[in-house]
């Protein structure tokens, strides 16, 4: 990797904070659970619930604005507060220091009781589906609490095709695995147990590059005993909810919102 693609990835990696337009000030505050910088939007309804986010990139790159676009609308109409948790990313940080800084913070914001049993969600999107399936994963046989929802969208959680590919893809799998084999279900956590995952909710478009590994993993969960809700927009793309546009966007925001009221017990919001 030349060292100016390397700096490009490097500068988009800084934590950033939804714009005025998304949220106001008032509404957002950057924190540090565990020494990991966490950025939540409406803090105070985390006595109700919350929804904590591990955003998508290829594990390379950090959050987006459609991120907190999407991530505002879901919380303030399910009336969740949210929280993107800012993980290490590589080149500097390959595995496993995300799966790392990600279960740190959430050991710490369960401390301060701002996740709640049975009223918190942990949700991911692409490579941070792949990352939330990982974390759930570690956090079942720990005995801790764990999510009583956890909410995919077209998640990467198989790198094992990809990591041989000369492509963009084939690149990033690379710099997240370094020295471990993709094999790893830590890494690829479709590969792991998903006998023992809380109940999953599960959105990918049709035409996604990867949605066989959404189709594979509801399969897997069924197959296994588990509860899977899986919802495909037929002619969708990758990341449906939090990049499209139109009425198969909109469906699949109100897919999620609903999953995330009935998850946690909660009233329609606005």
């Amino acid at each position: 990797m030349s060292i100016v693609r390397t700096l490009r990835i490097l500068a988009s990696q800084r934590p950033s904070m939804p714009s005025r337009a998304v949220a106001a000030p008032a509404r957002v505050e950057r924190r540090r659970h565990g020494h990991v910088p966490v950025t939540w939007i409406d803090a105070h309804l985390a006595a109700t619930a919350t929804i904590v986010h591990l955003h998508g990139g290829g594990h390379v790159r950090g959050e987006s604005p459609s991120h907190w676009n999407w991530l505002e609308e879901v919380g303030r109409r399910s009336g969740a507060a949210v929280a993107m948790i800012h993980y290490r990313m590589p080149p500097k940080n390959p595995f496993p220091a995300a799966i790392e800084d990600v279960l740190r913070a959430l050991d710490a914001m369960g401390e301060e009781s701002l996740l709640r049993p049975g009223r918190w969600v942990l949700s991911g999107d692409s490579s941070g589906g792949g990352l939330a399936l990982a974390v759930a994963q570690s956090l079942a046989p720990a005995g801790g609490d764990t999510p009583a929802l956890l909410m995919l969208e077209s998640p990467w959680a198989d790198l094992t095709a990809q990591i041989r590919e000369e492509s963009e893809l084939g690149t990033a799998a690379r710099l997240y695995a370094g020295a471990v084999p993709a094999e790893n279900p830590r890494i690829s956590p479709l590969l792991g147990d998903l006998g023992s995952l809380p109940p999953v909710h599960l959105v990918t478009g049709g035409g996604d590059e990867i949605v066989e590994d959404s189709r594979r993993l509801h399969a897997g969960i069924l197959a296994a005993g588990g509860a899977s809700e899986y919802v495909e927009m037929p002619g969708e793309g990758h990341d449906v909810a939090v990049f499209g546009e139109g009425p198969g966007a909109q469906a699949a925001r109100r897919a999620q919102i609903e999953a995330v009221r009935l998850g946690l017990g909660l009233r329609a919001s606005v």
